[in-house]
């Protein structure tokens, strides 16, 4: 009989873990240059190290949970998702005009990554679960109804970062899941139509940003202080960077949210070119094995499920890394596995796990019963 220890570890794709392993472990490194000042850290790196290896166990356990378990208690999940981002409006503590987290004890609980699972689990099972012709227009606007409750509700936070981040990575599961293109661009052209009237809801903040956008000069000093100051750390870091703790704009604070959501700026202006294609790599990497997981599960909830969660890494990946040179509006989405965040970081091993067992279910022997 074959050790199930032995059996657990061939069965792991360790292409995956190293990569995100590897990923977080740069994060540390990068977490603690970001947060130290005159030669004093602070105490986030710790933070970082602790929930890196909380995550690690997350990851694990949830990796030895059939991730058909999830499936079934998707709606479950839903539900409590949208009670909890119902809680943060009333109880969250507000931080620099927004309520996006819920304190538990000494720890703090972000719902809008809950919900960021919770939607993929139960787009994964209502489309996976339609074998005949699945979009008829009631079940279109069921699928709207179910993506659109929690997006509201984030927006009211406000997050128009993780909401814009649903967006594409929904419409990338109905697409693969069956929903005829032309559908999906009908919904585009109608959201395009109403962008004047949601305009009118964004925070003042929110409409700078994508205001200076086009010309951060137009505001240097304010709007725009980010985006430039992020371009001028990336640009000075050259081939090789300035040499680890040596990033000027990094140690002196020009750049804002440097731990966060510009994390990206201090690694290229510490490690250079070479240290950002060294992550970059790393998550090419990751997300190659994460889709050729969604390619090779068994079934179509699986599939989905990996397909929804690598889209998700990608998106994020795309938008944070664009973001920082300017290419994109700033929208406060933080760099997975690398950026300072405790419930970003077990959330996404947390969706690792996942990854693995359905990456191990492929792996498994099919087990074929007949009548005699």
């Amino acid at each position: 009989m074959q050790n199930p220890v032995k059996s657990y570890l061939k069965g792991i794709d360790w292409g995956l873990v190293t990569g995100v392993f590897l990923l977080s472990v740069i994060g540390v490194v990068v977490v603690f240059s970001a947060t130290t000042h005159g030669g004093d850290a602070s105490q986030l790196w710790r933070k970082q190290l602790f929930w890196f290896v909380i995550s690690l166990f997350f990851m694990w356990l949830f990796s030895r949970i059939d991730y058909r378990f999830w499936i079934e208690a998707s709606y479950v999940f839903y539900w409590v998702a949208l009670i909890s981002l119902l809680a943060v409006l009333v109880i969250g503590d507000e931080t620099n005009g927004a309520k996006r987290w819920i304190k538990l004890g000494l720890l703090s609980f972000q719902p809008s990554e809950l919900a960021k699972i919770s939607i993929l689990l139960v787009l994964a099972r209502y489309i996976g679960s339609k074998t005949v012709e699945l979009f008829y227009i009631g079940r279109l606007f069921f699928l709207l109804a179910m993506l659109g409750f929690p997006l509201i509700l984030i927006l009211k936070q406000p997050d128009l970062g993780s909401a814009l981040l649903l967006v594409p990575v929904s419409f990338i599961i109905m697409y693969v899941g069956g929903i005829q293109f032309r559908w999906l661009a009908y919904i585009f052209v109608m959201g395009a139509t109403s962008l004047p009237l949601i305009w009118h809801f964004l925070k003042d903040y929110q409409k700078e940003r994508l205001q200076v956008f086009i010309n951060p000069q137009d505001d240097p000093l304010g709007a725009g202080y980010n985006i430039i100051q992020s371009v001028i750390a990336i640009g000075s870091g050259g081939i090789s960077g300035k040499g680890y703790l040596q990033g000027t704009q990094t140690q002196l604070s020009f750049i804002p949210e440097h731990h966060t959501d510009f994390i990206f700026s201090v690694l290229g202006e510490e490690w250079g070119f070479v240290g950002c294609m060294v992550v970059l790599i790393l998550y090419f990497i990751m997300l190659q094995k994460s889709f050729e997981i969604a390619r090779k599960a068994r079934d179509r909830e699986g599939s989905l499920l990996a397909l929804g969660i690598a889209s998700i890494f990608a998106v994020q990946v795309v938008v944070n890394i664009g973001m920082t040179v300017g290419l994109l509006p700033v929208t406060g989405l933080t760099l997975p596995f690398i950026s300072y965040g405790g419930s970003s970081l077990v959330f996404s091993y947390i969706a690792i796990g996942m990854l693995l067992n359905i990456s191990y279910a492929n792996r498994r022997p099919v087990l074929v019963t007949g009548r005699g």
